[in-house]
């Protein structure tokens, strides 16, 4: 993609910028990870590395730099560049394969994409989703506009509550609730979100993102724009606040609430309810690492969002 096409695109999007040794490029997405020629890059203030490697390419930064590569100044660097290298994404077009299994009184919207193996039971699934192969799509699932669900997941199986009887059997309550996927989500590889057990659902809210291996149980709230990492157990009735951000392996046990805006580090268990906003939780059991955790960026994790 040439450079002028990405000078365009970023007054589209209202983007100031200022454009320092401005060369006629072909440039490609890069990083830090693999040196390429006519690559594109991002560096923030107070960085130390070496930019020697760096040939023939636009590097986005926040300040000028002495370096005779083009230079894009931003305010920030990391989200220009996310939304430059998005411009690189390969376009896919949905389409229902002919080996999936849908049911006839299932409800698919437009421009719905249902991949190999799938099957999709009595659901509903609306406009702009898609649907990658082998994943499982139970009754009483609802699955708003914009969603992605990649391969092997599962949404909307029965989890397991139980108690014994007089005679130490065991005594299961049937699991009849169902599954509110809201728009915008992602769900990775091989995700099970259990149906809600009786009149409630099971929702995951609008934006947030559940990357692979994670278990949600039944009856969880999770808020909007959520992030939980890999292997994420998430155990039944659990109510997650917006915008809060799970490290890889976390645990939450049931009928426990997090508040918004909640950090919670790698292999972290929380096992009790917090109150206050903007936390972050590290431990077994978790405890608070710090307050006020917009205020810095955790290693690995994102500074928690607080508007202005």
């Amino acid at each position: 993609m040439k450079l002028s096409q990405i000078l365009d695109y970023l007054k589209d999007e209202n983007i100031p910028f200022h454009v320092v040794h401005e060369m006629e490029l072909d440039v490609s997405p890069s990083n830090f990870k693999k040196f390429i020629e006519n690559g594109i890059y991002h560096i923030t203030s107070g960085f130390n590395g070496d930019l020697n490697s760096i040939k023939n390419s636009v590097i986005i930064c926040d300040q000028e730099l002495e370096n005779e590569n083009t230079q894009l100044i931003v305010d920030n660097p990391q989200l220009v560049h996310y939304m430059v290298v998005g411009l690189f994404k390969e376009k896919q077009v949905n389409s229902i394969h002919p080996t999936a299994i849908i049911h006839p009184k299932a409800k698919i919207g437009q421009n719905v994409h249902i991949g190999e193996y799938s099957i999709v039971k009595e659901a509903i699934i609306e406009d702009n989703v898609r649907i990658e192969s082998h994943v499982v799509i139970y009754n009483k699932v609802h699955i708003k506009k914009g969603t992605f669900i990649d391969s092997n997941s599962c949404i909307g199986p029965g989890g397991l509550v139980w108690v014994w009887n007089d005679k130490g059997e065991r005594i299961v309550q049937p699991q009849i609730g169902g599954v509110i996927i809201e728009e915008d989500c992602h769900l990775g590889t091989d995700i099970t979100i259990v149906r809600g057990s009786l009149a409630e659902d099971t929702r995951i809210g609008r934006g947030t993102v559940i990357a692979h291996g994670s278990k949600i149980g039944h009856g969880s709230d999770i808020g909007e724009m959520v992030h939980m990492a890999n292997n994420i157990s998430i155990a039944g009735n659990t109510v997650i606040g917006n915008r809060s951000f799970f490290g890889s392996g976390s645990v939450v046990p049931p009928n426990v609430k997090i508040p918004a805006n909640t950090v919670i580090g790698a292999g972290a268990m929380v096992n009790k309810n917090f109150k206050e906003e903007y936390l972050t939780l590290v431990g077994v059991p978790a405890k608070i690492l710090y307050k006020e955790n917009f205020k810095s960026k955790g290693k690995g994790t994102p500074v928690p969002f607080k508007k202005n």
